[in-house]
């Protein structure tokens, strides 16, 4: 439904500060239907509501259900290398022999029902990668002690139906936690939501195979993590 909003005008055709505010304030409870303040006032009451009429909450925690504890503990599953198992100290992880560098699902889930509305979500988690090798000199062409920052990080972003939402540059330490909030206008239906995170590009001086047993190192890893959304429609 088409609702009007009203703007002052401005001198020199200069951008209204609330300009934006009023508009999405005015279209936001359009997208699923009609909003509660095109109803005539007192007519709907809170002891008329259902559960989830306003707000719904999905708790999403990749841990698994078994007491033993034998699967992964908020890692991701969608890719790791065997072979970084094989090592001592290593996470079973992505490695550079068997996965290029680009964006890697690590948790995917589909929302239902989700009514229509802003959906909020909130990932948080610890990330481990492989980033000694900040500084290298053989990134210049050379054996010189001259050297250049070969800098690394993990990036991480999250998507809505296969739209990306918010991405991130993300940590740069080889273990570190990180916290990704996120918010954005969703059509009614299910929505599946999709965290992905990517790892720098191997450089000419990083750690890649183990020698001794020509083993793959772990490149980056994502565990302990958590993720709530919060579906919230008028």
């Amino acid at each position: 439904m088409k609702r009007w909003t009203q703007h002052d005008a401005r001198t020199d055709h200069l951008v209204e500060a609330d300009q934006f505010n009023r508009q999405h304030r005015a279209t936001r409870g359009s997208i699923a239907g009609l909003d509660r303040s095109q109803y005539p006032s007192g007519c709907v009451t809170d002891a008329m509501l259902t559960d989830t009429a306003r707000h719904k909450v999905w708790v999403y925690a990749p841990w698994p259900a078994d007491p033993a504890h034998t699967f992964s503990e908020g890692e991701q599953t969608a890719y790791r290398a065997l072979t970084t198992d094989t090592l001592p100290e290593q996470f079973r992880a992505l490695t550079y022999q068997e996965n290029q560098p680009g964006w890697t699902t690590a948790f995917e889930t589909t929302l239902t029902p989700f009514k229509g509305g802003s959906l909020l979500t909130d990932w948080c988690g610890n990330i481990a990668q492989q980033v000694f090798c900040t500084w290298t000199k053989n990134t210049l062409g050379t054996t010189t002690p001259i050297g250049r920052p070969n800098d690394r990080n993990l990036g991480l972003r999250v998507l809505y139906n296969g739209l990306v939402v918010c991405e991130r540059v993300g940590p740069a330490k080889p273990i570190d936690s990180f916290r990704v909030t996120c918010e954005s206008q969703v059509p009614s239906g299910p929505v599946k939501v999709t965290l992905q995170f990517s790892a720098t590009a191997t450089g000419p001086d990083d750690f890649v195979i183990e020698q001794g047993a020509n083993d793959h190192l772990m490149q980056a890893h994502l565990f302990s993590n958590r993720a709530v959304f919060v579906g919230r429609w008028r």
